[in-house]
Parts: C-alpha cells; sequence; structure tokens
C-alpha cells in the first residue's frame, strides 16, 4: 500500500508572539536579534546549528520561550523526535495557544506510534486551524503509521468530503480498504479512480484484481474486462494473461484462456508449463489435434513428463488414434514401474 505523503514545516510565527514577553527595550531588542537569528536559520535548514545556540539563546533571552519550539524544530527534523517531543512540550507549557507547536508535537507523537497522544495534539490544532487540510491528512497518518485501517478509513473518508475528487486520497483509502479485505469498497473507490482518469491502467489492475477475489461469475467477467482494459491500455505483464488464464478457465472460455496461453508461450519461450497447460487449455475446448501438438512438444523435451503422456493419450483417444494411445498408455505404465523400482509387461 502507498503511505500518505506528510508535508512538515517549520512554521513562521509573528514577530508579536515573539517578543510578548519581553519586559524592557533592551530584552526586546535581543529577542528579536534572536528572531532573525532563528528565521535565517530555518531557512537555511540549519538544524544542527539551532541546537548548539540554544544555550547562549536561553542565557541572553530567557524569557523568550519560542528557543523551545524551534529547538523541537530542529530535533524533528534531524529525526531525533523523543527530544522534539520534549521540547515542544516545554514550550505548550509556556504558551498553549500556538497552533503550530500542537501540529508538530502531533507529528512526533505520530513517528514515535504514540498514536492517541498524536491524535490528541492534531484535534488540539484542528481546534485552531479546522480548514487545515494537511493537518486532515496528518491525522489520518498518525492512524496509518499504528496500523490503525479502520481509523484511517474514517479519516480519509472525512477529507474526501471536502475534497471529493482528490485521487491520492482515493487511492489510498481504495487500498486500506483492499488490505482489509473490504473488496466492494475498493471496487467503487477504484471505480471513482477510473472514472477522473480512465487512462490509468493501475486503477484498471487494483480493480480486476479486487473483482476476482469475490469469486463470483459477475465478478470473474467484470475482472476479465478490466484485464482486457490494460492490455488495451498498452501494458504488456505476465502476471496479466495468468490471470486471465486463471479467470477465463473458471468462466470455461477456453479460446480466451488459450489466446492468453499463447501470449504467455510468446512472452516466455523457455517456460515449458505455458506449452503443457496451453495444451490442457485446448483438450478443454475440444481442440484434440491442437492439444496433442502441445503435449508432443512437451514430451519431445522432456520424455518423462508423465502427466503430458496421460493427456496426450487421452487426447488421441479423443481423436481416434487408439494406437497412439495404446503407445502412450505402454510408455506411462514403463515410467510409473521405473518411478515404483519395479517392471512392467
Amino acid at each position: 500500500m502507498s503511505n500518505m505523503k506528510k508535508l512538515f514545516l517549520a512554521f513562521m510565527l509573528s514577530a508579536l508572539c515573539f517578543t510578548l514577553n519581553a519586559q524592557t527595550p533592551q530584552e526586546a531588542e535581543t529577542i528579536n536579534k534572536w528572531i532573525e537569528t532563528y528565521k535565517q536559520l530555518e531557512q537555511n535548514k540549519a538544524w544542527q546549528e539551532m541546537i548548539t545556540k540554544s544555550g547562549l539563546c536561553k542565557q541572553e533571552a530567557p524569557s523568550w520561550e519560542f528557543v523551545y519550539y524551534y529547538l523541537g524544530v530542529a530535533n524533528y527534523n534531524l529525526k531525533d523526535y523523543p527530544d522534539a517531543e520534549m521540547n515542544f512540550t516545554i514550550f505548550i507549557d509556556k504558551n498553549k495557544n500556538e497552533a503550530a507547536a500542537y501540529l508538530l508535537r502531533g507529528h512526533s507523537y505520530s513517528e514515535l506510534k504514540q498514536t492517541d497522544k498524536a491524535i490528541a495534539d492534531y484535534n488540539k490544532y484542528l481546534e485552531l486551524k479546522p480548514d487545515d487540510i494537511e493537518a486532515l491528512k496528518s491525522k489520518a497518518n498518525a492512524y496509518l503509521i499504528a496500523n490503525d485501517l479502520n481509523n484511517y478509513v474514517i479519516e480519509l473518508s472525512n477529507i474526501l468530503k471536502k475534497q471529493p475528487n482528490d485521487t491520492v486520497l482515493l487511492e489510498n483509502r481504495a487500498n486500506a480498504y483492499a488490505k482489509m479485505n473490504n473488496w466492494q469498497e475498493a471496487i467503487a473507490d477504484y471505480t471513482t479512480l477510473i472514472s477522473i482518469n480512465p487512462n490509468s491502467f493501475e486503477n484498471y489492475k487494483n480493480r480486476a484484481y479486487a473483482e476476482y477475489t469475490l469469486k463470483t461469475p459477475e465478478s470473474y467477467q467484470a475482472s476479465v474486462a478490466d484485464y482486457n482494459k490494460v492490455i488495451e491500455l498498452g501494458v504488456v505483464d505476465v502476471d496479466i494473461y495468468n490471470a486471465l488464464t486463471v479467470l477465463n478457465g473458471a468462466l470455461k472460455n477456453y479460446k480466451a484462456e488459450i489466446d492468453a496461453w499463447n501470449k504467455l508461450v510468446e512472452l516466455q519461450p523457455d517456460n515449458l508449463d505455458n506449452v503443457y497447460r496451453r495444451g490442457a487449455a485446448k483438450y478443454n475446448d475440444k481442440d484434440y489435434k491442437g492439444a496433442i501438438s502441445d503435449f508432443d512438444i512437451v514430451i519431445e523435451k522432456q520424455p518423462n513428463h508423465i502427466n503430458a503422456l496421460k493427456r496426450r493419450a487421452t487426447a488421441k483417444t479423443k481423436s481416434g488414434d487408439k494406437a497412439g494411445a495404446q503407445a502412450d498408455g505402454k510408455l506411462i505404465r514403463e515410467l510409473e514401474a521405473a518411478k515404483n523400482g519395479g517392471a512392467t509387461k
């Protein structure tokens, strides 16, 4: 399943917030100096330097709580999620009204797989910024990281109410449904994706597999149609032709099954099993001469292929070649006797 991409930003906070706690003009000047320093470090993605300078910043501007916010940003970008969570928590304890801190601490909890805490922070952030789609996606992603697919699907569905044609979200939800074996819902999402982009072969392929898993004659027919559409879109894929042999065989559409075997024989010329199975399909289609021809190819290269000999003997009987069938029967008895360590007449 493809994971939803998450966009993580070090949010630029207002200068008013930064200087709110300054008590004197000198202190305000010091804080403004550190505001510019951290803005520049953030712009340059100098995460380690942001951490290194934090000690001096705390000495010079002890009332400026945003140093902990930026420490959290630096820790997060360095993938030090425990320290990121710790510093965002210190900041939030001092400033409970800055939405960005809840979002970034939520990201940290999510990476630490502390889903409940991540969700709580995302919910707090969304109380302050209810229209932030990226935050809603991050909340959904927290459930995905925790492998809670049920809640992941619920959150994606809530976002899709706002963005019904978001193909990334639809694909993610369809794949989640598939992983949950909820094939009907997966098919519905793949169908929507196909209506949005009818030339995307992946959606036809995924829907075909979902239809196949339902294992009804109707779903098999639908699956065949989708796999054929994938081929029509120019995709050459051995797995697709293998699927078509199984599906058409189950539907007793032997001519279509033979067509799929023909393509597999073409794509995999050294795979003798494809020739053998094509012979079996021809036999089922009552093309006994064609079946015998394929079994001849197999037996010429593998004289001890007893199943090919048995099927050829039966095909010869059906085609009226009793002598040929008897000859194959003799070979079969000899092979079976040799296998059992005995002799035969």
